[in-house]
């Protein structure tokens, strides 16, 4: 018989706890056992007394059996993740202590669970318990009521009814019943919202069962379970009324806010704000008042929102305190200098500001003729959406670029002023105006020169030009001839500020004097602020740990890196050294297959243990509900024993921050499937400028769409950030999990200086000499796909590839002895890894993802490390992705978790450990071009433009239309390798292909085996088959049955 707990968490309300014990002693009780569990959350008055005087009295008044555990942690959330675990009874119904209930309650819910037993969560009506006390305004119907009150209420009407995502609203944690496999699935209340402290805005409970529903659970509403509020007359005051207000809607935003404050948000809080104090009646401008209290909130809520962990204190590093001390030097200096150059300023900034306002104004006009913009192409009506948001777009671009072109203008004006001052001249507005355009076009050519040396994927990927017609300027711009021209131009505008001193100081004009130097200061400490990187430091202290704590884990990952690309698998190339001598002091899994080849449901499956079946992301392009996961993943698991998570990454790791891993740090650039992401990056002649002056700390905090734009290498100050990243993880006692994840392989193949010309032919004269030509955002890198081998220049892209592979192993090289440096290699556990790997045409396409039948794309290099086990050596048996998050969690001493598909490798790490044996499966993504080497009749679905849409105008988010998404499913190849043998399936208009390899004779895939071994290929469709699940289910949707288990 299924027994109820009743679980009341409270927080000195001894009172009213009370009232809510007797309404519940007053219910009729039902045939099922039940019993009470008080939570007492940091109570300070006599709620801990009254409950033992309760429990003395239970048997002799035959009240209801109750029992009393402290919580000591403030915090509703914190008082329900320790109560839950102590209850074994399979219904648990939540009260709140301000509450009671009907009495016909208890026998509500246990004719709730009889007649739905699948549902594992039931939520009924919360009425107010108005007594005749409260204000007349409450129950206000005209055009300025306030609403929703103050006072909990939740009434759905008298017809019972399924509550989903879409068909809600979503009830909150006050009238609640619960199944107890529902808290084994969804895990743990999140702490970071709900009740605690002076923070009144709730929503955990909200979050919890939103996170039930994406996990598959039902949530039935039920119009019998009736609890009725409390009303406290002082929550109807205009205060608590402004403070409610604020913080139920940051709650609420927190929950369901995509990490963006959208533009109508701002202006629905300037009109609020308008109403409420131009109101001419009391009721409009206290009805306006709290709508304004209610725009900040949301505002708030959504600026906290998203998957992104901000919940993690970190020490600053010295370079960061160092970098914070420069820029306040140079605001000063920026200040000094306004004041001290008196009226005589706008001589110099009007011809400043003349010149960048016609910059501006030409840039704009050559942007908007030859327009262009990253992404997709999208229906017009979409488009047309977001016309607005693309003047916005347009009007903030344009704007950096004046400032850039103020910023560099001002210093032509500076610099003139110094001539002025040496000739004794009249001041000339003309020639002010003709510096302010010299220093505009001197700073654009010193950055173009610069960047076309040392990283020249930045200009590939805003270019409307050949980049062949630079390649003269890129002989003669060489490292040696860009550093003497830096310095030459350095020394002319010292020596011109030395002399202009002296001359000023001679005629006794200090306020200019002390203009110039501020001047001088200014443009200077700006230069420095935004490009100076400090180089990571170990950390002065570091807390000891115990000799048997858990282990630091570093996972080094980069994407599309190739797992024959490293020297300790047999490339030709020596490439990866130091990946190779860390391979010898670990375990090197040389088989190791991911189970799409596609970065979002790849990156998803490695850190939950999970196929894409059971986490339901079947591709990267999932709108915003399916972000959710079903499954805990390896972060949210591991802060739950005591480790500190992390995630640091360049554009290819956004998704990082866009699925719900749970890290508590995040460093991380936006959803790169979204639109109004994409729009912001703008057409390329602006995007090019304003990326010359701000792929730096500039760029970084206040342009991100740019310094993050696809295609763009950011390896070297990634490294830097992750190095310090690690330092200040290492300051604690606290074990730490830090994911660091590099876009360095990823198409189109830029690097920096000098690994682009590492392995490439200096006699090479085409497109693509610094990056794979004509893949300037991610959308041209899929649609691209679809191109012949004959478009490309193969033996070159192969070059830069060769010469990234080698970057990112130097990356590795930087922070392994960052490790050391630090005091850490002796307990931390190093895993080297990527999300897929990459074909070159081996099977008529390139790319990753669209193919099965080659292990080029599917087959990733997989290294662990750990410090405290003897090296292995390379392990050549078949492992998958999915079995990395269940090995970390062995290797940090966690139990395993019943959602993990994968099994720990745990074992195979010790010297003469024997690994299992493993079926690898795998399957393609989307393609969105028709990819070479398909069969005529293979299964197909409509292309891009009919393919995508974006389901949420307000976030942008692209993702693949529902009625598609079955087709899509169906189309996919799918392959399953055990030990040497491995089958490939695709899917025709009439039936399907089955190929069999024996990759022992044939590691290249070539050869079909399937009618010399007909058993093999039988066993092997009849394991596949376990995993192609009957097509139509959408990514996002919930899991898949048991049948698609392995």
């Amino acid at each position: 018989m299924t027994a109820l707990t009743i679980l009341i968490c409270t927080h000195n309300r001894a009172d009213l706890l009370q009232k809510a014990l007797a309404s519940l002693n007053r219910a009729r009780r039902p045939a099922i056992p039940v019993q009470i569990l008080v939570a007492a959350n940091a109570c300070s008055d006599a709620t801990p007394a009254q409950m033992r005087t309760y429990q003395a009295q239970q048997s002799a008044n035959h009240w209801l059996p109750l029992r009393v555990i402290e919580v000591a942690t403030p915090g509703k959330s914190h008082a329900l993740n320790e109560a839950i675990p102590q209850i074994e009874t399979g219904l648990i119904a939540l009260v709140d202590d301000d509450h009671r209930v009907d009495e016909n309650y208890l026998t509500a819910i246990e004719q709730a669970a009889a007649a739905w037993p699948d549902a594992g969560l039931y939520c009924g009506r919360i009425l107010p318990d108005w007594d005749g006390s409260e204000p007349a305004w409450v129950h206000d119907e005209g055009p300025y009521r306030i609403y929703p009150l103050p006072v909990p209420r939740y009434d759905q009407g008298d017809t019972p009814r399924a509550v989903t995502a879409e068909h809600g609203p979503i009830p909150g944690g006050g009238n609640l019943v619960v199944r107890r496999r529902v808290f084994e699935l969804a895990g743990q209340f999140s702490t970071e919202l709900g009740p605690h402290g002076h923070d009144l805005g709730g929503g955990e409970d909200s979050e919890y069962v939103l996170r039930a529903l994406a996990r598959g659970e039902r949530c039935q509403y039920v119009p019998d379970i009736v609890q009725h509020h409390y009303v406290d007359t002082a929550r109807l005051r205009l205060g608590y009324l402004l403070k409610k207000s604020y913080q139920r809607t940051r709650s609420t935003a927190r929950i369901h806010g995509g990490g963006s404050v959208p533009l109508y948000m701002w202006r629905k809080l300037a009109e609020y704000g308008f109403h409420s104090l131009f109101g001419l009646s009391w009721a409009k401008r206290r009805f306006y008042w709290v709508r304004t209290a209610a725009a900040l909130g949301e505002i708030q809520g959504r600026s906290e929102s998203g998957h992104r962990g901000k919940r993690l204190a970190l020490p600053l590093d010295r370079g960061r305190l160092l970098i914070e001390a420069l820029a306040l030097v140079t605001a000063a200096s920026g200040l000094l200098a306004w004041l001290a150059s008196g009226d005589a300023r706008w001589a110099g900034l009007l011809p400043a500001l003349g010149m960048a306002g016609l910059g501006t104004t030409a840039l704009l006009a050559k942007s908007l003729l030859d327009f262009s913009q990253t992404g997709p192409r999208i229906r017009e009506e979409v488009l047309t959406h977001y016309r607005r948001y693309t003047l916005f777009a347009l009007a903030r671009l344009s704007a950096w670029a004046f400032a850039l072109m103020l910023f560099s203008g001002g210093a032509g004006v500076l610099l003139y002023f110094m001539l002025h001052t040496l000739a004794g001249a009249r001041w000339s507005a003309g020639l002010a105006a003709a510096a302010a355009l010299l220093g505009i076009l001197g700073g654009f050519m010193l950055q173009f020169i610069r960047t076309l040396r040392f990283n020249p994927g930045l200009l590939v990927a805003s270019m409307h030009y050949r980049t062949s017609r630079l390649y003269r300027l890129w002989q003669w711009a060489t490292p040696a001839r860009i550093a003497r021209l830096q310095s030459l131009g350095m020394g002319m505008a010292g020596l011109l500020l030395a002399a202009a001193s002296w001359q000023l100081a001679k005629e006794n004009r200090v306020g200019d004097l002390i203009a110039l130097w501020a001047g001088a200061l200014f443009f200077a400490g700006s230069i420095a602020w935004a490009g100076w990187q400090p180089q990571a430091r170990a950390p002065r202290k570091r807390p000891a740990r115990a000799p048997d704590a858990p282990p630091n884990i570093l996972m080094i990952g980069s994407d599309t890196l190739r797992a024959d690309r490293l020297g300790a698998l047999g490339y030709r190339r020596a490439l990866t050294p130091h990946i190779d001598r860390l391979a010898t002091s670990g375990a090197l899994f040389a088989n190791c297959y991911v189970p799409c080849a596609r970065t979002a449901p790849s990156l998803i499956s490695m850190l939950t243990g999970a196929w894409p079946h059971t986490h339901g992301i079947r591709d990267n392009f999932v709108d915003d509900e399916g972000t959710r996961l079903k499954v805990d993943a390896l972060p949210t698991l591991l802060r739950k024993i005591g480790y500190r998570t992390a995630a640091i990454s360049d554009w290819c790791g956004a998704d990082m921050g866009k699925y719900s891993f749970g890290f508590d740090y995040t460093d991380l650039p936006e959803d790169q499937w979204n639109l109004k992401y994409l729009i912001r990056q703008g057409p390329k002649d602006l995007r090019l400028f304003v990326s010359l002056f701000t792929h730096n700390r500039l760029g970084r905090l206040l342009l991100p769409e740019l310094y993050y734009l696809g295609g763009v290498p950011l390896t070297q100050p990634l490294g830097k950030r992750a190095r310090r990243l690690a330092a200040r993880l290492a300051q604690s006692a606290q074990p730490f999990f830090l994911n660091v994840f590099y876009s360095t392989t990823h198409p189109p193949f830029a690097s920096e200086w000098p690994w682009y010309t590492r392995f490439a032919d200096p006699a090479y004269a085409g497109e693509s000499k610094f990056a794979m030509a004509r893949l300037t955002d991610p959308f041209e890198i899929i649609r691209r796909q679809g191109a012949p081998k004959e478009e490309f220049d193969l033996d070159q892209i192969i070059d830069l590839y060769d010469g990234c592979v080698a970057e990112f192993d130097d990356e590795v090289g930087r922070m392994l002895a960052h490790l050391e440096t630090c005091g850490l290699a002796g307990n931390t556990v190093v895993v080297v890894y990527s999300d897929h790997g990459m074909e070159f045409f081996e099977h008529d396409t390139w790319g990753q993802g669209n193919s099965a039948v080659g292990d080029f794309s599917p087959r990733i290099p997989l290294l662990i490390r750990d410090p405290r086990r003897p090296a292995r050596g390379t392990v050549d048996k078949v492992v998958r992705s999915i079995d990395l998050a269940p090995t970390l969690l062995e290797l940090a001493g966690a139990p395993p978790v019943a959602s993990m598909d994968g099994v720990s490798l745990a074992g195979c790490l010790a010297a003469d450990g024997a690994c299992p044996e493993l079926d690898a499966f795998n399957e393609t993504g989307i393609w969105i071009a028709d990819i070479p080497g398909l069969p005529d009749t293979h299964l197909r679905y409509p292309g891009l433009l009919e393919l995508m849409e974006v389901p949420d105008r307000a976030s942008g988010t692209l993702a693949i239309k529902p009625e598609y998404c079955k087709a899509v499913l169906a189309a996919k190849d799918r392959m399953i390798r055990r030990g040497r043998w491995k089958l490939v399936y695709q899917p025709l208009d009439s039936g399907h292909v089955l190929r069999l390899f024996d990759l022992q004779a044939d590691p290249a895939c070539q050869h079909d085996v399937s009618e010399r071994h007909p058993q093999v290929r039988a066993d092997l469709w009849a394991r596949l088959q376990a995993f192609v699940q009957a097509p139509g289910q959408r990514p996002g949707d919930a899991a898949q049955s048991g049948q698609n288990r392995q």
